[in-house]
């Protein structure tokens, strides 16, 4: 099977990021996600196939696609004002796409073969290669499509690319398996010690994740355990503690990598017809470097993701 036959779903490609693995790199974020974290800044990566979205605010009430919507799932409450939708009937058919003019309508989901993303990837080998950055599978969860995964990891490591995935860590070992041989680093997410807290911020044990972490440290990769920051859920010094504990006895970590909460994917979840199931959270002035101060003495790096690089805090 060629390069071009393995397909896949993704979201969309973004070049020259810096802050998802050392170097400048080019992050590809992939859809379906067997978590459903309440934080979640990326809810249109959850699911596996493509998804309507509706921006209200561009919606200038011409009505066209309430007839072009074969579920019925559009509608109009009030002449002259922007039309509802029903997500429970809409079945993203993208017919509503295709006839709006004003592009209040989008299919989240494009499917394509690994060598289309590798082709997109290799432009930018000149940076990588000055910055010791390369590409990056985030999403959505890189393992929830492995054979796609894995086939773009190898083709980029073909061409001599550095590879990394950033991953929730919850996959089958046949999944972590085919991917393995083309991966030079593994950024997996440690979102809360106790496995009962874990199940209810993010729907899943973490039983699994801690497995699989300790299995991709046994095979050798080098792994960054990277911590989003909850204020009032996961950022107490116990739950740090044994986040740290836990990073320190892996043979493989580089350290750990702390991003702070922010509601920036808040708008997101409106247009896919979902509700954002976190209340309002304020963040202290300095929380990011307050925690880190806190976190030193437990002797395990403190890692930034830098455009020229991986850099110590």
């Amino acid at each position: 099977m060629s390069p071009d036959d393995i397909n896949g779903w993704i979201t969309n490609i973004e070049r020259y990021t810096l802050h998802d693995g050392p170097g400048i790199r080019t992050t590809v974020f992939l859809k379906g996600c067997p978590l459903r974290c309440l934080w979640c800044s990326n809810p249109e990566t959850q699911l596996s196939q493509p998804q309507l979205s509706y921006i209200i605010e561009r919606c200038t009430a011409c009505y066209r696609c309430v007839s072009a919507c074969p579920q019925e799932a559009i509608a109009i409450e009030e002449q002259g004002e922007p039309v509802k939708v029903d997500f429970e009937k809409c079945n993203h058919c993208g017919q509503c796409v295709s006839i709006c003019n004003e592009e209040a309508f989008a299919l989240i989901g494009i499917r394509v073969n690994a060598q289309e993303v590798d082709d997109i990837v290799v432009r930018d080998r000149v940076f990588y290669d000055h910055t010791g950055g390369g590409v990056t599978l985030s999403g959505g969860e890189p393992f929830w499509q492995a054979n796609f995964s894995s086939e773009i990891l190898r083709l980029c490591k073909k061409d001599k690319i550095h590879t990394a995935i950033q991953s929730c860590g919850f996959a089958s070992k046949e999944q972590i398996d085919l991917m393995l041989p083309y991966l030079d680093l593994a950024i997996i997410d440690f979102k809360h010690f106790n496995e009962n807290t874990h199940q209810k911020l993010t729907g899943k044990s973490n039983a699994i994740i801690k497995d699989n972490i300790s299995y991709i440290d046994q095979k050798g990769i080098p792994i960054v355990i990277q911590i989003p920051l909850i204020p009032g859920f996961n950022d107490s010094e116990e739950v740090l503690e044994q986040a740290f504990i836990f990073t320190r006895n892996l043979k493989n970590s580089l350290g750990v990598n702390m991003l702070t909460y922010h509601t920036l994917g808040v708008s997101k979840y409106k247009h896919i017809g979902q509700d954002y199931m976190m209340n309002p959270i304020e963040i202290p002035t300095d929380y990011l470097k307050s925690v880190i101060e806190k976190c030193k003495k437990y002797n395990v790096p403190i890692l930034q993701f830098m455009g020229d690089g991986l850099a110590q805090t």
